[in-house]
Parts: structure tokens; C-alpha cells; sequence
């Protein structure tokens, strides 16, 4: 199986479960909305639609490819590289419950453009701070949304 076969396989089993998470998975799942904040489908379902968008959009690249008359070439998957991503973004969680949201978030921002090639540090505190700040505010004053 060649690299182009095994990116579409793998981009196709993505946007069938995305799919699938969307039309039943997450309506069947989820609780009743209590009427105040957001319902509990919002965050999946946003988290859902970017997983099919982006896997239908691996899909289109990976056919491109293949039907391009200069041959061109799908680079191969750089796993160090998505799990410098993926575990930060699989540890926010827990993280959050033991110390909070501002100190997870803020950390987690941190690392994120620490991975990006970012090494201005006044850029860095900005960049993490501001937006954990605002998401806060919005979601605590606003929304009504108690956070961790």
C-alpha cells in the first residue's frame, strides 16, 4: 500500500466518523440544554465539523495529487511533529481540573508557540495571557459559564 492510498484511507475513515459524530453520535449523547450559558453540543459539534472540513480537505489535496500531471508528491506524516501538538492539547484537560483554567491555559499557550518557533518572550506572555483572559471574561461574565 502506498502512502497516497494509506492518506486517503485514513482521511475518508476521518470524515465518515466525523459524519457520523455529527448526525448521531453527539445529538444522541448529549445532555438536554438547561436553557441559560450554551448547550453541551456546541463544543463537539465545532470540534466535529473542523475534523470533517479538514479531513474532506486532505481528501481533495490527496486526489489532486494523484491526478496531477507534474506527479506532484504528498509529503509523509511527521508524527513528532503532530504529537508535540496533540499532547499539550491531550493534557489541557486534566490539567484544568488540577489547577485551573487561567494557569493551564496560560501554559498551554505558552508551549504551543514555543513548538511554533516563537522565542520573543514579551510576544509569548502577551499572546498567552490575552486571549486566556478574554476567554475567561466571556465565558464566566458573559455566558454565564462556570469555569474550572
Amino acid at each position: 500500500m502506498t502512502q497516497a492510498q494509506r492518506d486517503t484511507i485514513s482521511y475518508g475513515t476521518i470524515a465518515v466518523f466525523s459524519s457520523a459524530l455529527l448526525i448521531w453520535i453527539i445529538p444522541a449523547w448529549s445532555p438536554e440544554y438547561p436553557g441559560y450559558g450554551v448547550p453541551a453540543t456546541l463544543l463537539p459539534n465545532i470540534a466535529a465539523g473542523f475534523m470533517l472540513v479538514l479531513s474532506l480537505l486532505g481528501l481533495i489535496r490527496a486526489v489532486l495529487a494523484r491526478t496531477s500531471a507534474s506527479g506532484g508528491s504528498v509529503e509523509r506524516i511527521h508524527w513528532k511533529h503532530i504529537a508535540v501538538f496533540l499532547i499539550p492539547c491531550v493534557l489541557l484537560m486534566p490539567a484544568m481540573a488540577r489547577i485551573g483554567f487561567i494557569p493551564a491555559g496560560i501554559v498551554f499557550m505558552l508551549w504551543i508557540q514555543h513548538a511554533c518557533g516563537q522565542r520573543r518572550w514579551l510576544t509569548m506572555a502577551v499572546v498567552a495571557v490575552v486571549p486566556v483572559a478574554v476567554v475567561y471574561a466571556l465565558m464566566r461574565y458573559c455566558l454565564g459559564v462556570p469555569m474550572p
